[in-house]
This record gives C-alpha cells, sequence and structure tokens, in this order.
C-alpha cells in the first residue's frame, strides 16, 4: 500500500510561507556571525593580515655576492634568533614564515 499526501492550497501557501521566513532566519544569523559571504562592516582595513605583514615582526631577506641568501628576523625591534644563510630566495622566506608562526603561537 502506497501513501501519498494531497496538498491544498492552503498547505502550499503556508509552505511557502514558512520557507521564506526560514531563508529571513538563516540569513540574519549568518549576518552575526559573519558567514555565508557576509562582510564585517566594523573593520577598517579589510586586507588579509599575513605572516609577513604582522604587527611587530620585520623580515630581511638581503642577497649576498656569492648568490646566497641571508635571512635576518626581528620582532619590536629585537633579533629573533641568528642571521642565517640560504641558497634561494623562496627557501630563506619558508624558514622566515615558519620563525615568525612559531614564535606567534609559541
Amino acid at each position: 500500500m502506497s501513501s501519498t499526501h494531497y496538498l491544498y492550497k492552503g498547505d502550499e501557501d503556508i509552505m511557502r510561507a514558512n520557507y521564506q521566513l526560514l531563508r529571513e532566519f538563516i540569513r540574519e544569523q549568518a549576518g552575526r556571525i559573519g558567514g555565508l559571504g557576509s562582510r564585517n562592516l566594523f573593520t577598517l582595513d579589510d586586507s588579509p593580515i599575513t605572516w609577513d605583514n604582522l604587527p611587530g615582526y620585520s623580515v630581511e631577506i638581503s642577497p649576498n655576492v656569492d648568490e646566497n641568501y641571508t635571512l635576518t628576523i626581528f620582532f619590536k625591534g629585537k633579533k629573533l634568533g641568528h642571521t642565517r644563510q640560504f641558497t634561494d630566495y623562496e627557501e630563506a622566506q619558508h624558514h622566515a614564515r615558519m620563525v615568525v608562526d612559531k614564535h606567534r603561537t609559541g
């Protein structure tokens, strides 16, 4: 025996109204928590904060005459660790990111 549900004209109107109310509620809640593509209107600068522009950190990567790169990292003007040498710029940049992340979270 199969069960069949018959909708009356009034049922469709009620379902449509409930659906609309639910959509409005979800949008309102998502706006409060900053989800579903909504923007935080309270942030003055909405550009992303990445490891290389964190406040207080300064990363200096300088090329040497022997085709190596020298890396020095500072936090609030104080040197973090020793100055290190790397064979390429990307390796120095990767190490700088690891040091900054470890210092920031440690």
